[in-house]
């Protein structure tokens, strides 16, 4: 009735949250480039056909989707990136999803009834949704949008600016809570892991690289050479 437990054949499920401008697009095929074992990458777009600016840097296959942002607009291009073969998937953004979910909610209350009762009827699409990235057998990268506040900091001449800084994804609440780790994006592009059950990233700030996504794909596989890992995740710092 039970096996060993094993990390290998499994798949990750990561998220890269931050605001307009700090890199998630970028930072996810770079990811997604290193945990390719085939290299074969298939990224949805609802951020206006923005990741196809970056086909000369990486190869990887796109899909775009236009509002409205119903959930069958997710859920059959993941089906199709199973049935391809891909690698590894890239949702740019998940955030225009659930954007999508709320507005099925709002046009259920215009129609009357009760508003906490409708909240089970969108849940089904908010299900469909999680379904689609966890449950499937391929490694999944998501982006989500981050809520937006300014503070001031000191620059290098000692004087106060405005800094644009990320805060909680724009997503359900504890979605985070769902994925193997969540790295947050600052305006420098720097990344920094809120959740990890890889627990290889501590508290480090470093840039997101193809290097990276080595790191999951060797931790999947258990690699034999665990001085060699550990060398690797030292030199993210």
């Amino acid at each position: 009735m039970f096996n060993k437990a094993t990390r290998k054949g499994k798949y990750i499920k990561l998220a890269i949250t931050g605001p307009a401008g700090s890199g998630k697009t970028y930072s996810a095929l770079r990811l997604a480039k290193g945990l390719s074992e085939n290299g074969r990458i298939a990224l949805i777009d609802t951020e206006n056909e923005s990741a196809s600016l970056y086909a000369t840097d990486f190869d990887f296959d796109v899909v775009n989707v236009e509002a409205p942002y119903e959930i069958n607009k997710l859920v059959q291009p993941v089906k199709a990136a199973l049935e391809q073969g891909y690698d590894t998937l890239v949702i740019d953004s998940a955030t225009h999803f659930w954007n999508g979910i709320l507005d099925y909610k709002t046009a259920l209350d215009k129609r009357g009834g009760n508003s906490f009762a409708n909240w089970s009827d969108a849940n089904v699409h908010y299900d469909l949704f999680l379904r689609a990235i966890l449950f499937s057998k391929i490694h999944v990268i998501v982006c989500m949008r981050s809520k937006m506040e300014y503070v001031l900091q000191e620059n290098e001449k000692g004087k106060a600016v405005p800094q644009k800084i990320g805060m909680a994804p724009v997503m359900r609440d504890g979605v985070e809570y769902e994925f193997t780790t969540v790295f947050d994006l600052d305006m420098n592009h720097q990344a920094q892991a809120s959740k990890d059950r890889t627990n290889m990233f501590g508290e480090r700030i470093f840039q997101i690289t193809e290097e990276t996504g080595e790191l999951f794909h060797h931790w999947l596989n258990e690699s034999p050479d665990d001085q060699q890992l550990e060398k690797e995740i030292m030199e993210l710092e």
